[in-house]
């Protein structure tokens, strides 16, 4: 029988989805759950062969398991876009600690005890104030918006206002045991736990780096890895698009993976808003004037520069807080790939900076203020 001409497509459809979010219960989107579960088979063999990442599909939770390179300016994130602080990873952790292998039902008083018993179990001290209330919170919200915990009764979100408030919770403990990753067991430090979440090297280790990095630069691997990477360019694009669309772009500086369409980026560059703005400007900046390099003096007169001709576009807090708006950009420019940043703070634009060259135009509008375009 002949093999249907969609499944190709289904099968790129669904790794791209599972590498964008790794975390895929059938409740968040049915029909990509089911298109998941169909190709299970073929997915977890490109994702293990290829990646040496792990994917674990039961009745109604897809799971990919990534590991070894794994980008730092990627965290957990709050249902508002706002990274995790030090103090709700651990409270996300004192949870897990808390209701593994428990009953599956709860209420959030219990609950609270056993995290209390979990933190003084690990050395921590809670002082059961509104702080860290909102902290708890915020961790079950992160676990009840990706189905671990479900409200059976009442919601969590009074008990950030009133500690003796209570609610009725579900837990899913197959799919609290999916959470953890690989590295995490067993990891007596944090520097025993960083250790295991490094990148040993080898194909696939520079195979999860072009796909997981905006841009992979000779600079940043081996010579002999470099060598064998380009030696093998043509398998590269023959599996990234077969898994994930990606077009490679090779350069003697290195190499990129275009998404075309930019569903995989979870981060959009250029695009619209003050730091991005900021970012786009401030990256021609370096490429014209400071290609060795600007230190944190020189990058200050650039954006001072910025906002004395452009400020008026942006955030009034922002360009109220030139040095802010200076890390916020050099951060998003970094986590694009586009400069490096020593640990004096000289910020130096790397080979893909030079594909940008922004032109501002002031559109001004009879009836509305004007507007910058990028």
């Amino acid at each position: 029988m002949r093999d249907d001409p969609h499944r190709p497509a289904e099968r790129t459809a669904a790794a791209r989805a599972l590498l964008a979010d790794p975390w895929r219960p059938a409740e968040g989107d049915p029909s990509l759950f089911l298109l998941i579960r169909r190709h299970a088979e073929v997915l977890d063999r490109w994702f293990t062969q290829r990646l040496g990442y792990r994917l674990v599909v039961d009745a109604d939770t897809a799971r990919l398991t990534k590991s070894g390179h794994l980008p730092h300016d990627r965290p957990l994130r709050t249902r508002t876009g706002r990274p995790f602080t030090g103090r709700e990873y651990v409270a996300l952790t004192l949870v897990l600690a808390a209701t593994a292998a428990g009953p599956d039902r709860i209420s959030l008083r219990d609950l609270v005890l056993q995290f209390r018993s979990a933190a003084a179990d690990a050395g921590i001290a809670l002082d059961g104030g509104s702080a860290e209330r909102r902290t708890l919170v915020t961790a079950l919200r992160w676990l009840i918006e990706r189905g671990v915990v479900r409200e059976l009764d009442r919601s969590v979100a009074a008990y950030e206002a009133d500690g003796r408030s209570d609610a009725l919770l579900e837990i899913r403990n197959d799919r609290l045991l999916m959470l953890h990753t690989p590295a995490l067991v067993g990891a007596q430090s944090a520097a025993e736990l960083i250790e295991r979440s490094t990148d040993s090297g080898g194909r696939a280790a520079l195979r999860r780096r072009l796909v997981e990095d905006p841009v992979l630069y000779a600079e940043d691997v081996t010579a002999e890895d470099w060598a064998e990477l380009r030696r093998r360019t043509g398998e590269e694009v023959r599996f990234l698009d077969e898994m994930f669309g990606l077009r490679i772009e090779a350069r003697a500086e290195g190499l990129a993976a275009i998404d075309v369409d930019g569903g995989l980026s979870d981060i959009d560059f250029p695009r619209s808003g003050t730091t991005a703005h900021v970012a786009l400007l401030l990256l021609a900046a370096l490429t014209d004037h400071h290609r060795e390099g600007a230190d944190p003096m020189a990058l200050d007169g650039e954006i001072g520069r910025l906002v004395e001709r452009y400020g008026r576009f942006w955030r009034k807090d922002a360009v109220a807080e030139p040095a802010a708006l200076r890390l916020e950009a050099v951060e998003l420019l970094r986590a694009m790939g586009l400069v490096a940043v020593d640990p004096a703070g000289v910020v130096r634009p790397r080979p893909a900076a030079a594909r940008f060259a922004p032109a501002v135009v002031v559109v001004d509008m009879d009836d509305d203020p004007p507007m910058m375009l990028l």
